[in-house]
């Protein structure tokens, strides 16, 4: 398997195997996080995906849910994530929920209508690190985005029916 850095699983992700399909944060520049710092974020190239999953498919061949790593995944373009899914079904037949965090800035260059898509090719849950809904605090901790653009692209989640985790920092 090709991971690199340390490999970070969602703790409320039930068990299922990882593939993952970009290394770092696409935005790392949050003032509280160092999860990702001295990774470089680039997309996996489809080679090293392809290996990976002719892996998982030959120790989980029944898997139905497969979580996609890495900080980010969902900033790839909706070609890119479309083609993963291609191939996800092409050595995991019976995948049925395929998770992955997400920035709400990942969600601004995907319409209702390529979400649905990917929705329909099992892109089913993300998990948001949105720490705030304060435009103060977002701005503070350079999440990158405003408050109203979280609900804005969580709306469109809505209207496609991915679901969603958004993740607050407290303190």
């Amino acid at each position: 398997m090709h991971y690199t850095g340390t490999v970070y699983r969602n703790p409320y992700e039930p068990p299922s195997p990882l593939l993952e399909i970009t290394q770092g944060c696409s935005h790392n520049k949050c003032k509280f996080c160092n999860m990702y710092s001295a990774v470089k974020y680039n997309p996996s190239p489809m080679e090293w995906i392809e290996e990976d999953l002719a892996e998982i498919a030959s120790f989980y061949p029944e898997t139905n849910r497969l979580q996609l790593l890495s900080a980010d995944p969902f900033a790839l373009s909706f070609k890119r994530l479309d083609a993963i899914c291609d191939l996800v079904h092409k050595y995991l037949p019976n995948i049925e929920i395929m998770t992955m965090a997400a920035r709400v800035d990942n969600i601004t260059d995907k319409t209702v209508e390529e979400l649905k898509i990917l929705k329909d090719k099992g892109i089913l849950e993300l998990n948001i690190g949105a720490e705030s809904g304060d435009g103060w605090t977002l701005d503070f901790v350079n999440k990158g985005y405003k408050s109203q653009d979280i609900l804005e692209q969580c709306e469109k989640l809505d209207k496609a029916g991915i679901e969603y985790w958004l993740t607050f920092l407290n303190g």
